[in-house]
């Protein structure tokens, strides 16, 4: 992975608001760990993640073809979308859900690095790597509490 993918994705990742399970990998160490902790001891290991990161590419895959076609990445984000939507109050549901949208629309463009139309899992991978190795502030392998202790470098 590039310097230059990794910069992209965590931009990426910065940009992403916190809106329930409707998003990517967590920008936020805490609900990073929340949602991403399979085994449920408190930290994200390495293989841990891949494993749920494979289980994400495939759930949205659904033609299974080894891409995400922009309505399989789009339309999965609207359809998790919708749920989050019922718990907000109905008068701001449509701003948010256009405002949403867009974001969805934007992240498959950045996702889409070679621009050929879908997200291979290569492409997946690359975005929510950064964002591991983001959290990863003491680079022990694991994404905990403890590197919450860790005062990270600006450029890292």
């Amino acid at each position: 992975m590039t310097k230059n993918t990794i910069k992209i994705a965590l931009a990426l990742a910065a940009s992403l608001t916190a809106f329930g399970t409707a998003q990517a990998a967590s920008h936020d160490r805490a609900t990073f760990i929340k949602e991403q902790d399979l085994d449920g001891d408190g930290k994200v290991g390495k293989d841990e993640y891949q494993r749920g990161r494979d289980a994400e590419f495939a759930r949205m895959d659904r033609n299974h073809d080894g891409v995400l076609s922009h309505d399989e990445y789009v339309g999965d984000y609207r359809e998790r979308l919708e749920k989050e939507l019922l718990t907000e109050p109905a008068a701001s549901r449509e701003e948010e859900r256009t405002r949403q949208m867009r974001q969805a629309e934007v992240r498959f463009g950045v996702l889409d690095s070679d621009k050929s139309g879908g997200i291979t899992h290569a492409e997946f991978d690359a975005s929510g790597w950064a964002m591991f190795l983001r959290h990863d502030a003491n680079h022990d392998g694991f994404v905990s509490a403890e590197d919450a202790n860790v005062k990270q470098d600006a450029d890292s």
